[in-house]
């Protein structure tokens, strides 16, 4: 590790050190410099070889004793000085861009955990922020704080923050209610940063002594930005006037950023705020406000006091300060731009409502006194659980019923679930360290489903998770670089990075599988008691494991020899999921399971041979029992099993895994395959298995064709039954798989095939959907949801009535006289038709559309349009699409992935995109504010239709220059682009033979 001291800013004597006070302005000072050296009277001589040899001994001194101070003065060894002998110095706290940062290297052996010697207790935090000019911030945190062990270094968290040593000061706290400012300072020796954790550390000459309790006072200045993260700023028009929010986004190690603390996620403690605001502003936070005053020195500011929050982290500590209007119902409020608090109504109708489920499911009532949501113009994620502040874009909490889409209001009801359900898990309790983040993620994940379907039963979401979700993610942790659900971290680049799929989503599908085989009664018995006696504290996944394995016990699910721990951490501590192979044994009653690691590409990438505890449910041809999905038996951490069933090993087909609850593919000898294709081929006969069972068969088949497990011929043939399929949910996994052989096609000459293959599989579908609103109109979001999903392929795909319909819908569009206040298209066809016209149309097209998103006050509506923005065919419309996306004018910060998504999903656009960003990498991460996961995401777009060796070599190039070959992110994508280019290789031509073979004797 690399210790950074700053330069120093002043030399003060330790009784100036006595005399000082908080109180003095950061300027005051005692001796100078100058008349320390006065008193100096001799002179000495040496010559400049001995001068350089000095200075280098000299050096090399005081690095070594900055290590060993560090490392062991909270072990006891420094031994305090006594009184004037001391000279202190300070410290202005700014890292120096010349400096070396250890992050500059590898960072997986960096370990940025605080040291266990203090607890923070109570935080008192006063905040002065500007909200115009330079957008500068004041404020001042009084921490108190218990000591664990005896020390002498306090060692917190701070970043691109301002802090001077005369703004910092240590007291013996006295007992509670007591003016702790009466007591007497701790000697400081000195203060600095560790750049590379972003520590800082203050040094005493005292002791602190174990069980005693101290207030560390901080005062500190910084500056309000626009990166998104921390305490940062963004803008909104109204009435042609710039309006600013200051606004803070903390998760994961972004409070730091905003004041100093112990920002970790398990040091939790409770915060008072005290913030200033200007008149006409209003405040909000994690807690109500409890009384407000003229500010005395700041004129046209008030301060806002809010009442102490209970124990929680400083991830999810919270304020915004706006001139946002907002509504309440009870205590629960919606806070939005005034000429938008309109469509904040949907979101505020149903967050009680989940509210109250959610209490309902835990058996823990909600303990905080009001519930804030407040959708911010920027932000970049979709939304943050911060308790009792929760923030949102835009997008995901408003809903404007006339011009929304039925999946934004689908959105608005999933997210809002989200993030309430996150106020138990996460907020109430909350995980040890972030290696545990799936605790949060994954059930927050897993809720929202049963919390939109407690709201809107007729949406039938439930029925998507396993298309939304599992064979999403399956999709993800199918690849050699995939990584643990519980995953050991360090560094916040580290901890950043899971945030993703395996987080989110395989932490609901196994959480998901969880309450399927403890059943509902056990699962929730047990989480009720976690929450209860975990309350204020953090746990790991093991707190959980036990608290369930315990009810599953007292109900007789469990016996003695076994226990949740001992099958969920099969899932948990190991990577990726298996595929479960199933035989008929010849002239036995006994099937023949096998399991092994599923990874699409070179299965010698993983050097583990990883084995997993398997809830087993199935149905036979003659049972057709999709119900129960309790397993009927398990198969043990062995690779093989027989299964004695004779209903199993004679029944005509059979298949495993009823509505995809667990976490794991199936495949099956080539007989039942054939079996079960041979039944869902006939028109009615497909009816009798469950949709999600329709949609297990497709995406299994397929993505087992596409590891190389089984033939693409097997897999093409059961797609046939298609022609028959009306229900959304297997189509969803269907199109997905398409899109996939889509994109590697899409540049080929066979692509025809594919194409008349497809749209001839999609007739049925089609012509029951139609172009035109039914009687039901949004009601009915299911059929919706299905029409724009199945004409987004046609479109794409070139059906000639789609196409047609769609540019003229938009001429219609075009014709209006107002087409700002008026617009012809069904809300629910806009992204298709905006694409269709955009693609086949001209300059003239895109230009209309960019208009009507400059002046859209929508956000769903500006999402649509930046969509359909990159469906151009243009390339210079779409590379001045992306200039316009990073020039900081047009197009919003948060959306700069939006616009590189969109260009990236068109053949032309895909090479577009990566040239693009391979050659402006670097302003791009500068923009978005230096963090490389954004690179990262914007890496994962322009990338996804790569298939050949050039563009393999073009890529590993690009990381190569760029220094990324140790960020899993990166090896991820490149993983990804190997495996399509030697699908490419091994299966592009069976395809293309068996569309030739077989595309045209399918039934119409």
């Amino acid at each position: 590790m690399v210790v950074k001291e700053m330069p120093l800013h002043e030399n003060l004597s330790m009784e100036s050190r006595h005399a000082n006070s908080l109180g003095t302005s950061a300027g005051s000072s005692g001796p100078t410099a100058g008349a320390s050296c006065s008193r100096m009277s001799r002179r000495y001589t040496v010559s400049l070889t001995t001068a350089v040899l000095l200075a280098s001994f000299f050096a090399c001194t005081i690095l070594a004793v900055g290590f060993i101070v560090y490392n062991f003065a909270t072990c006891g060894d420094l031994e305090p000085a006594s009184g004037d002998d001391i000279v202190c110095t300070s410290v202005h706290l700014r890292n120096s861009k010349h400096a070396h940062d250890a992050n500059d290297g590898p960072k997986y052996d960096q370990d940025v955990r605080l040291p266990r010697s203090i607890q923070p207790l109570k935080y008192n935090i006063t905040l002065e922020p500007q909200m115009s000019g330079n957008f500068s911030f004041i404020g001042s945190v009084q921490i108190r704080v218990r000591v664990l062990e005896d020390c002498y270094n306090i060692t917190m968290h701070t970043e691109d923050l301002n802090i001077t040593r005369n703004d910092v000061a240590v007291y013996r706290a006295l007992p509670s209610g007591k003016d702790e400012w009466k007591s007497d300072s701790l000697r400081i020796h000195k203060q600095y940063l560790i750049g590379a954790k972003q520590f800082f550390v203050i040094q005493l000459y005292d002791k602190l002594h174990r069980d005693s309790e101290y207030v560390v006072h901080i005062r500190f200045s910084g500056i309000i930005k626009d990166y998104l993260q921390g305490f940062y700023r963004s803008s909104y028009k109204m009435l042609n006037e710039t309006r600013w929010v200051a606004s803070t986004q903390f998760q994961a190690t972004d409070a730091r950023r905003a004041f100093p603390c112990f920002d970790e996620p398990a040091l939790k403690a409770n915060f008072t705020l005290h913030i200033a605001r200007p008149l006409n502003m209003t405040t909000i936070s994690n807690m109500p406000i409890v009384r407000s005053n003229k500010h005395e020195s700041l004129p046209g500011y008030v301060w806002d006091h809010f009442a102490e929050s209970l124990p929680m982290s400083t991830y999810l500590v919270a304020y915004a300060i706006s001139d946002f209007s907002h509504m309440s119902s009870g205590n629960f409020s919606v806070w939005a731009r005034a000429d938008a608090i309109q469509t904040a109504e949907y979101a505020l109708s149903v967050g009680p409502k989940i509210l109250d489920f959610l209490q309902t499911y835990f058996g823990v009532a909600f303990p905080l006194p009001k519930i804030d949501m407040i959708a911010l113009p920027e932000f970049q994620a979709g939304a943050m659980e911060n308790w009792g502040l929760i923030t949102f874009r835009e997008t995901a909490m408003l809903y404007d019923k006339g011009v929304a889409t039925a999946s934004n209001k689908q959105r608005v009801a999933s997210v809002v679930g989200h993030e309430l359900a996150h106020q138990w898990f996460g907020n109430l309790v909350t995980p040890s360290w972030w290696s545990d983040i799936w605790l949060n993620e994954g059930f927050a994940s897993y809720m929202e489903y049963l919390t939109a379907n407690a709201v809107a039963p007729e949406w039938k979401l439930l029925d998507e998770f396993v298309v939304n979700e599992l064979q999403t993610v399956f999709q993800l942790d199918a690849l050699a670089t995939t990584h643990k659900i519980s995953q050991e971290v360090g560094n916040p680049q580290e901890i950043f990075q899971l945030f993703d799929r395996i987080s989110y989503a395989k932490g609901s599908t196994v959480i998901r599988m969880m309450s399927h085989f403890l059943t509902d009664t056990v699962f929730r018995g047990g989480l009720s008691k976690y929450l209860q006696k975990m309350a204020y504290k953090s746990a790991t996944q093991d707190d959980l494991w036990g608290f369930l394995t315990d009810e599953a016990k007292t109900t007789g699910l469990l016996d003695s020899s076994t226990s949740v721990k001992a099958i969920m951490d099969t899932w948990t501590l190991q990577a990726g999921y298996p595929v479960v192979k199933i035989s008929r044994h010849p002239n036995s009653d006994a099937v023949r399971l096998e399991q092994v690691r599923f990874v699409y590409g070179n299965r010698s990438k993983t050097d583990d041979h990883p084995l997993w505890w398997i809830p087993l449910t199935y149905t036979t041809a003659d049972e057709l029992n999709f119900e129960n999905t309790r397993p009927t038996t398990w198969m043990p951490r062995t690779k093989t099993y027989e299964l004695e069933n004779r209903n199993l090993s004679t029944a005509k087909w059979f298949i495993f895994n009823i509505q995809q609850t667990g976490y794991y593919r199936v495949n099956y000898d080539l007989d039942n395959w054939r079996a079960v294709t041979q039944h869902l081929m006939h028109a009615k006969n497909h009816l009798e298995i469950a949709p999600a069972n329709r949609a297990q068969l497709i995406d299994d088949v397929m993505n087992l064709a596409r590891g190389s497990y089984l033939s693409y011929d097997t897999a093409m043939n059961l797609t046939r039954y298609l022609a028959y399929e009306t229900n959304h949910v297997p189509w969803k996994a269907a199109i997905t798989n398409f899109n996939f052989i889509d994109s590697m096609f899409v540049n080929s000459g066979d692509y025809d095939l594919l194409k008349d293959y497809l749209l001839k599989l999609l007739r049925k579908v089609q012509y029951e959907v139609m172009f035109t609103e039914t009687p039901r109109g949004e009601e009915d979001v299911p059929l919706l949801l299905k029409r724009s999903e199945i004409f987004s392929m046609a479109c794409h795909l070139g059906h000639r009535k789609c196409i047609s319909e769609s540019t003229k819908q938009f001429q219609n569009w075009i014709e209006t006289p107002n087409p700002d206040a008026h617009n012809p298209i069904s809300p629910n066809m806009r992204g298709i038709e905006y694409c269709s016209a955009i693609q086949y149309g001209t300059e003239y097209e895109w230009d209309f559309a960019f208009k009507r998103y400059l002046k859209s006050n929508v956000p769903a509506e500006k999402e649509l349009l930046l969509n359909a923005l990159g469906c151009s065919k243009e390339p210079w419309l779409l590379y001045r699409y992306l200039r316009r996306a990073i020039a900081g004018q047009d197009i919003r910060k948060q959306d700069v992935f939006r616009v590189f998504a969109a260009v990236s999903n068109t053949v032309v656009g895909q090479q577009i995109a990566f040239d693009y960003l391979r050659n402006n990498w670097q302003e791009i991460n500068i923009y978005m504010g230096s963090q490389i996961s954004n690179i990262h995401t914007l890496l994962k777009f322009v990338t996804k239709r790569m298939n050949t060796k050039f563009q393999l070599a073009e890529l590993e190039a690009f990381v190569r220059d760029a220094n990324w070959a140790y960020d899993r992110p990166i090896q991820q994508i490149v993983e990804q682009v190997e495996i399509s280019v030697d699908w490419m290789n091994r299966n592009y031509k069976t395809i293309v033979k068996w569309l030739q073979r077989e595309a045209g004797t399918l039934a119409t």
